[in-house]
Order: structure tokens, then C-alpha cells, then sequence
């Protein structure tokens, strides 16, 4: 257990690495630093590189109070507040967080820079019926996976219905997009069906069915990297498989356990800028982060009702634009570097808003640490070697002193 320990402790150094390697010039006044409570992973004593920010529950989070315009253009039904029931996937691209809501039957368009809400799939030549995840090519064109359809919905720059993409039977759960391929993670063939995401042909299939190397139990979420390496999480088999884009099987990390680095109940993935994967365990309640090499970096999120905390999470997005938006969440010690959005199927918070970062040049854990709310550590302590005890928080509240968080009605 030491060995693996320090393996892992060596890992949080190489992350601390990267994230330095892409380190954002600035520096704010740490005047305020006892004032407020935050929420870090991994635990301390160790460096902090994940910050929980804010959540989102209702539109009107994001929207405040409706104004009398907004009455007229959206009637009686008062899209700001408009609540989230069964959020699945999730993107953040441009300042706006695409949310599909599986229950209510669309995808919300929360726009962060114009405070309003915007709804996809309700009206319109084409509603949607189980919207499970969305991709948004860089062109702005969004690929809705709809597994009551049983399609991929495409909707264009202004957000117009502009067709369907499917195959029989397919039963599409998870997207991605490179370029101009859509990768569609099917569940009832596992395996990922690759598009011509212009005109719809497809023009391969990932995987097969079946257990080892290349094949799938049950295809859940589906991602690509920078390099157009295709990685796809088996439900099923509890692992990560990593593909070329021509279907080409690379390498494969996890398996079934109670460990980090094993799963138990995989969802969504999303990989950022540096390659690091993210992926989604509703079981754990948590999310894991794997380098290019397959080694687990840390996790972050628990179960609990502190903030931050997951319950029964789906879906991951990731980028490392739009940092301005949620800065003023950021501890005053701690750079951002990365935005990630994880949804919750279950409990009062659906939405959670975390940074990924470093300490700024000069600050050490010591200047965090007063102001540091302790967590579980999202495995079993014998797993981990930590014993953090839960700061109760009552869902629907903060801590006294805390930051103020959207969404925490």
C-alpha cells in the first residue's frame, strides 16, 4: 500500500507540472483569505489542484429575476425558474453550459454572459425525447444524442433544428466530435459509430462486443482527445478502452474494484487541452483523472451534503476558456486553469462547477489552509490512507463564511 501511495503521490507532482506548464500570468491580493470557506481535492496536506466554485439547480441561477420582456417572449412558463430534473450530459463551449435534461426532454442553453436560458428540443419540427448528451463542434452546429429518438438530433449555429443522424436500432448515448467526424457511443451494438457529421454517412465502427482488448461490454461514454485518439468506458467491463481513429486499439486502464483507478459505474468522459481524461463514476460518486499514460492523476467530488459534493453524477464538461466567469469563486491564493461542469442525476444540486489550477507563485498549502473546508475522501479510507471527516452541511445551504453559490436554494 506505501508503494501505491507514493506512485500516486508522485502522479499529483506531474500534474502539478502540467498545470504549472500552462500557468496563467496574474496575480490577485490575498487580503480576504480567512474570510471565506473552500472546498479542495485532493486532501491535504497535498497540493490543491481541484477547487470546488458554484452550483446550479434552477434557470434562474443563471438568469435572476424575470424580467416583464422575457414574460412576453416566453409566456406563462417562467423559464427563470425553470428547474433542472435528471441532467445527463454536458459541454461548456463559448460561455455557455449545454445541459441535457433526459426527464424534461431538452437541453438548456445556460449563457453566462448574457444571464438568460435558452431551450433546445421543446418546440419546433423536431422535440426531442431522452436528450442524453451533446457535442458542439467548433463551427457551433450541436449534436444532440437522443436515445428515445433513437438519433443523433443535429441543430445549426442558431440553434434551428437542421436534421437527424442514425442508423436502425442504434441506441446512442454519448457523443464527441473531431473535426468533421462525429463519434456516437451506441449501447445496443457497443460500439462507437463514426459519422461524416456533414452529410451523416457512416464510415466505420469502433469495438465489437465482447470482452478484452477492442471489445465492449456495454459502450457508455465516448471522448477524443487533441490528437483524435478515441476513447471509450464500458459500463459493463468497468474500463477505459483507448482507440486510434481508425478503430485501432491502442491501450486499455481500470477494471472492476473499489480502488483509484478502477470503476464501478463509468458514465461520461471528457479529455481537456493537456490530455488529461476525465472520467464519471456514479458509484463512486467522484471523477478520475488519467494522464496520456494511462496512470490516475486524482479524483475529486464525494458523496455528502457538503458543497461540491456529487450525488449519482452522469455528465463532465471541460474547457480552459471563459475563466473569467468564475473567478470570482477562485480562492485568492489559487490560479484557475480549467472550468469542469459535472451533473447530478439526483439530490438539490444538479449542476456543480469546479477549477482545476495551482497555487499561485509564492503560496503554499499553509495559505489555504485555514480557510479549508475538509472533505470525505471519496474512497474508502483503507483504499486512500485518508480519514477526513465531513464538515455537515445542510443541502440547500452554505457553511458559515462561505462563498456564495448559485443554486444553493
Amino acid at each position: 500500500m506505501g508503494s501505491k501511495m507514493q506512485r500516486y503521490g508522485r502522479r499529483l507532482a506531474t500534474l502539478g507540472l502540467i498545470l504549472t506548464g500552462v500557468y496563467l500570468a496574474g496575480c490577485a491580493s490575498d487580503s480576504t483569505t480567512t474570510a471565506k470557506r473552500y472546498m479542495f481535492w485532493p486532501p491535504q496536506p497535498d497540493a490543491p489542484h481541484v477547487q470546488y466554485l458554484t452550483s446550479i439547480s434552477t434557470s434562474s441561477d443563471v438568469t435572476g429575476k424575470q424580467k416583464k420582456m422575457e414574460e412576453l417572449l416566453y409566456g406563462k412558463e417562467s423559464l427563470s425558474d425553470l428547474p433542472f430534473q435528471r441532467p445527463y450530459g454536458v459541454r461548456i463551449n463559448d460561455g455557455k453550459i449545454y445541459v441535457c435534461d433526459a426527464t424534461a426532454a431538452n437541453v438548456s442553453i445556460l449563457d453566462f454572459r448574457k444571464k438568460e436560458v435558452r431551450i433546445l428540443g421543446r418546440t419546433g419540427p423536431m422535440t426531442l425525447q431522452k436528450p442524453i448528451d451533446i457535442a458542439v463542434a467548433a463551427d457551433g452546429t450541436k449534436y444532440v444524442a437522443d436515445t428515445g429518438l433513437g438519433a443523433v438530433v443535429v441543430f445549426d449555429t442558431t440553434d434551428l433544428y437542421a436534421g437527424r443522424i442514425t442508423v436502425p436500432d442504434m441506441r446512442p448515448v454519448s457523443v464527441a466530435v473531431y473535426e468533421n467526424e462525429l463519434f456516437v457511443s451506441d449501447m445496443k451494438a457497443s460500439r462507437v459509430r463514426v459519422f461524416d457529421r456533414l452529410s451523416g454517412k457512416e464510415l466505420l465502427a469502433i469495438g465489437q462486443q465482447g470482452s478484452g482488448k477492442g471489445k465492449l461490454g456495454g459502450a457508455m461514454g465516448v471522448a477524443v482527445d487533441r490528437a483524435g485518439n478515441v476513447y471509450v468506458n464500458d459500463v459493463v467491463g468497468c474500463k477505459v478502452q483507448k482507440f486510434k481513429r481508425d478503430g485501432t486499439f491502442i491501450s486499455m486502464l481500470g477494471g472492476l474494484g473499489d480502488t483509484p483507478g478502477t470503476f464501478v459505474r463509468p458514465k461520461h468522459m471528457a479529455v481537456d487541452s493537456a490530455g488529461i481524461l476525465y472520467v464519471v463514476d456514479a458509484a463512486f460518486e467522484n471523477v478520475q483523472m488519467f494522464n496520456e499514460q494511462n496512470q490516475m492523476l486524482m479524483f475529486f467530488g464525494s458523496q455528502g451534503n457538503h458543497p461540491g459534493a456529487m450525488d449519482m453524477p452522469a455528465g463532465i464538461g471541460v474547457t480552459d476558456t471563459d475563466l473569467d466567469l468564475f473567478a470570482q469563486y477562485a480562492h485568492p491564493a489559487f490560479e484557475l486553469q480549467r472550468i469542469l461542469v459535472v451533473t447530478n442525476n439526483y439530490g438539490p444540486v444538479k449542476i456543480n462547477i469546479y477549477g482545476l489550477g495551482v497555487l499561485k507563485p509564492g503560496k503554499t498549502p499553509e495559505d489555504i489552509l485555514s480557510s479549508r473546508l475538509k472533505v470525505t475522501a471519496g474512497f474508502s479510507d483503507k483504499a486512500t490512507g485518508d480519514a477526513l471527516a465531513t464538515q455537515p452541511v445542510q443541502p440547500g445551504t452554505q457553511p458559515a463564511s462561505a462563498p456564495a453559490a448559485t443554486g444553493s436554494k
